[in-house]
């Protein structure tokens, strides 16, 4: 049963087309736009781009020295709180530069800009 259910959700993200949006999704979407922007130029970051994708394997993306991306469904789906978390936990990757993954670097990184995870990330 839980494996429908994960597979439903799945095809619900990989369905969403920004075409097919309400006026109230748009607008979201919109707000997410801006917030990162801001967060980005706040952290010197304001040459990156900010998009939405559909990443089944991530919710979030840094793209080092172009881009961060950042899943549309769960932009739709999560609170404006867990949003701008997972917009500053791709914004301490670009900080930190590539091949730094979730080790130590990148936590003290994420802490500093206030970002919370309960996953176990390696040291």
């Amino acid at each position: 049963m839980a494996s429908r259910k994960l597979k439903t959700i799945y095809l619900e993200r990989m369905t969403i087309k920004i075409s097919n949006l309400t006026p109230l999704e748009k607008e979201r979407m919109d707000c997410v736009t801006e917030a990162a922007n801001q967060l980005m130029k706040h952290y010197g970051l304001e040459h990156l781009k900010f998009d939405f994708c559909h990443s089944p394997g991530h919710l979030g993306l840094c793209h080092q020295g172009t881009l961060i991306e950042i899943d549309l469904f769960y932009i739709l789906n999560a609170s404006d709180e867990a949003v701008r978390n997972l917009v500053l936990h791709e914004i301490a990757h670009a900080l930190v530069g590539p091949g730094h993954g979730h080790r130590q670097h990148w936590q003290n990184k994420a802490r500093e800009l206030g970002v919370t995870w309960e996953r176990r990330y390696q040291k």
